[in-house]
């Protein structure tokens, strides 16, 4: 399977194209060769996320104590 197609093949041939992918798998849409877009088939079942506060509160945290660490991280990745 091709890693990126244009805008055009993909809405004309949507099926096609997300039949062939694979849970999981991404394909780049590009539009005048620049990528446009990536459109991700999702994985067959959910994803489970971790229980954060619950992990939090087992390590004797608090919930500010978490908001302080999630606004720090947020600050440093922007």
């Amino acid at each position: 399977m091709k890693k990126q197609v244009t805008a055009r093949e993909f809405q004309h041939g949507f099926a096609r194209t997300t039949a062939s992918l694979k849970p999981g798998q991404s394909i780049t849409i590009t539009k005048r060769g620049k990528p446009l877009g990536i459109f991700t088939r999702l994985p067959s079942r959910p994803i489970k996320l971790p229980d954060f506060l619950g992990n939090l509160k087992k390590l004797s945290y608090s919930q500010e104590a978490g908001d302080q660490i999630l606004k720090e991280f947020n600050d440093s990745v922007s």
